[in-house]
C-alpha cells in the first residue's frame, strides 16, 4: 500500500508521463505542506505528557461504570486487538454505517440508565465526579435532543451528525480511510507473476491474500472458497499478461480480485466505485506483561509468553467470558480470559491487583500526592492505580483500570459474540506495524506513557527507569533506532509477526520506519456503592443494540 496513490499503473500511463506526474504531485505536496513542528516544540509536548497525572486516583475499592465516549462494536469481525513489541495493545474497530448510526443512541441510553439508577436510589455515586462531567457534555452537545429528533432527519444527515460528534469526542482516534482500490489491485498484481506456473503454498496463499490490504487483513486459514478465488484471480492475471495486457481481460481480473477481497474481509471494507472508503476507530493502551526479560539479537527486552492468535474465552470457574473476579483487589473490573492454563488458571486482560499509596510511595511526582481533582470530598486521594508498562505480571496482560473499562465498552455486549473476538499476540521482538491513517505509510505503534516499576513484597517499589521519554525508550527498545530532526523515533528495522491458524511466525521486516506515538487517553470511570457482580457486569453491556436484563439492573 506504500505510495499507492503515486504508483505507476501499467495499463494507463506511459513512462514519460508517469515521471512528470510524480514530479508534479511531489512539488504540490511540498508547496502545500504546513511547516512541521520543530523538534523543540515536540520535546515540550513530550515533557508535558510526562508530567500530567495518569492512572486512576481513588479512596477505596468500589464498582465503577464507564463515563467515556468510545463506540460499541457488536460485530467481532470488525474488531482487531493486537499486542506488539513496546508493551502496548492496539484496538481497531472498522466502523459500519450501523455502528455510526447507533453511536448517539448508545450515549443517550447509557446516560439515561445511569441517571435512572441514581434517581431511584439503586446506586449512589461515590469518591469522584466523572458522572457529572459526562452529564455536562451530554447536555452541552444536546445528545438527548438529537436522538429524540432522529426520525425528523434524513438518515444521511443523522449519520453525518453522529460521525461529527464521534470525532469530536474522540480526537486523534477516528480515521477516514480512503484508498484507491484500483491502484491497490494494480500494485498487488505484481506479486502474482511468481505463481503463474506454480501453485502457491498455503503460507504463500495467505500472504498473497493479506497483501491485498497490508496491515489490515489478517486471514489465518485458507478455506477452499478462498483458495478457489485466489487461483481464479491468478489464472486471469496470467491471461492478462499473455494477451498483451488487454483492458478487457484486466477488467475480468479486477472483478475476480474484488470478489476475493470481499470474501477474505467478510465485506467489512466497502468499495465504492474504485475507492475503499471507511472510517476506523483506533485506541492504543500501555500494558504490563510477564515479569521476565528475554534476549533477542543481544537485546534484553520484555518477554511475551504464548504468542499467537487467541480468542476471548470463558473463565473456567464462572463459565462466562465477561468475567468479574470476586476478589475485591481487582476493583470489580472486567477480567477477559484469552488462554486457559491448566484446569483453573487463566491468562487474561485484567487490571492491577495492587495499588500505589500516594502518601508513602517514593517515586510518583510530588504534585500527584496532593491530587484531589474531581473528588467528592476535596481531600487528596490516598490510592492510585498506575500501570507499570513492561514486565510485571505472572503471565496475564495488565491494563489500566480506566482503559480496561473502555475496552469492555468497545466489545460486544453479549457472551456469544464476545467469545468470537480474536486477539493477536506478536512474538516478543516483533512490532505492531499499522498504517493507522491509511496514507500508505505504515508506522510502528506506540504511546506516550513512561511508567515502569518493580514490586517488592507485592507492593510498588521503585522505578525501573526515569519517567522521561528518551530514557524510557532506551530501556524499552534498547537500540536499533534513532531520532530525526523532528524528534521522531525511527527504527532501523521493525520485524513483524504473521499468523497461520493459531501460531505466530516471523513476518515482514520494515526498514527506516517511524514510531507512531499516540497520546495517553485519560481514564474516565465513576465509582459507586457496592452492588452484586451480575449488576456490575450488566451495567457495562448497555447499548441500543443489546436487550439489557432490566431485572438484574433493578429497572423493572
Amino acid at each position: 500500500m506504500f505510495m499507492s496513490n503515486l504508483k505507476y499503473t501499467r495499463r494507463q500511463y506511459p513512462m514519460g508521463l508517469l515521471t512528470f506526474m510524480i514530479f508534479f504531485v511531489t512539488f504540490l505536496m511540498a508547496s502545500a505542506a504546513p511547516a512541521t513542528e520543530t523538534g523543540e516544540k515536540q520535546t515540550r509536548r513530550n515533557r508535558s505528557a510526562e508530567d500530567q497525572p495518569q492512572g486512576i486516583f481513588f479512596y477505596r475499592i468500589e464498582p465503577s461504570f464507564y463515563t467515556g465516549f468510545s463506540p460499541r462494536c457488536q460485530d467481532p469481525e470488525r474488531i482487531h486487538i493486537h499486542l506488539g513489541r513496546g508493551n502496548q495493545i492496539r484496538v481497531t474497530l472498522v466502523l459500519s454505517d450501523e455502528m455510526i448510526d447507533s453511536y448517539l443512541g448508545d450515549l443517550a441510553l447509557r446516560y439515561r440508565t445511569y441517571d435512572a439508577l441514581i434517581k431511584n436510589g439503586t446506586i449512589k455515586l461515590t469518591q469522584n465526579k466523572e458522572f457529572e462531567k459526562f452529564r455536562r457534555i451530554i447536555k452541552d452537545e444536546r445528545i438527548l435532543n438529537l436522538v429524540d429528533e432522529k426520525d425528523r432527519l434524513a438518515p444521511e444527515e443523522y449519520r453525518k451528525t453522529s460521525l461529527r460528534i464521534l470525532r469530536k469526542f474522540n480526537p486523534g482516534r477516528v480515521f477516514h480511510i480512503e484508498i484507491d482500490f484500483d491502484r491497490q489491485v494494480d500494485q498487488w498484481s505484481t506479486q502474482l507473476s511468481a505463481f503463474l506456473y506454480k501453485k502457491p503454498s498455503i503460507q504463500e496463499s495467505l500472504d498473497l491474500i493479506n497483501d491485498m490490504l497490508p496491515t489490515r487483513m489478517w486471514v489465518t486459514e485458507l478455506s477452499w472458497r478462498l483458495e478457489k478465488k485466489l487461483n481464479h484471480a491468478i489464472t486471469l492475471y496470467g491471461v492478462y499478461e499473455e494477451d498483451l495486457q488487454s483492458q478487457l481481460v484486466w477488467t475480468s481480473f479486477y472483478r475476480a480480485a474484488v470478489e476475493l477481497f470481499e470474501l477474505a474481509t467478510n465485506g467489512i471494507y466497502p468499495i465504492k466505485g474504485k475507492m475503499l472508503d471507511v472510517y476506523e476507530f483506533t485506541a492504543i493502551y500501555p500494558v504490563g506483561t510477564l515479569n521476565q526479560f528475554a534476549k533477542f539479537d543481544g537485546r534484553s527486552i520484555p518477554l511475551y509468553p504464548c504468542p499467537g492468535k487467541r480468542p476471548l474465552m470463558i473463565h473456567q470457574r464462572t463459565r462466562v467470558v465477561d468475567h468479574i473476579p470476586d476478589k475485591v483487589c481487582y476493583g470489580y473490573l472486567p477480567w477477559l480470559p484469552y488462554m486457559h492454563v491448566g484446569k483453573t488458571l487463566h491468562n487474561s486482560f485484567h487490571t492491577l491487583w495492587f495499588h500505589i499509596n500516594t502518601r508513602k510511595n517514593g517515586f510518583i511526582p510530588e504534585a500527584w500526592r496532593h491530587n484531589s481533582e474531581n473528588s467528592r470530598t476535596g481531600k487528596p486521594y490516598p490510592k492510585l492505580w498506575l500501570l507499570s508498562r513492561g514486565p510485571m505480571s505472572h503471565g496475564c496482560t495488565h491494563v489500566n483500570a480506566g482503559h480496561l473499562s473502555e475496552l469492555r465498552q468497545m466489545l460486544p455486549s453479549d457472551e456469544k459474540r464476545l467469545s468470537q473476538v480474536e486477539t493477536y499476540r506478536n512474538k516478543s521482538n516483533h512490532f505492531d506495524v499499522f498504517d493507522i491513517d491509511g496514507d500508505g505509510q505504515p508506522e510502528v505503534m506506540g504511546i506516550k506513557y513512561f511508567h515502569a516499576y518493580s514490586l517488592k513484597h507485592k507492593k510498588p517499589y521503585k522505578r525501573r527507569v526515569p519517567a522521561d521519554r528518551k530514557a524510557f525508550y532506551k530501556w524499552l527498545y534498547v537500540d536499533g533506532y534513532r531520532y530525526d530532526d523532528q524528534d521522531r523515533v525511527i527504527f532501523d528495522q521493525a520485524p513483524t509477526s504473521r499468523f497461520v491458524q493459531r501460531n505466530a511466525y516471523k513476518g515482514e521486516t520494515y526498514k527506516n520506519i517511524p514510531l507512531y506515538e499516540t497520546d495517553y487517553t485519560p481514564e474516565t470511570i465513576q465509582f459507586y456503592n457496592r452492588m452484586p457482580i451480575p449488576f456490575v457486569r450488566e451495567l457495562r453491556r448497555i447499548s441500543t443494540t443489546y436487550d439489557e436484563n432490566r431485572k438484574i439492573l433493578k429497572l423493572n
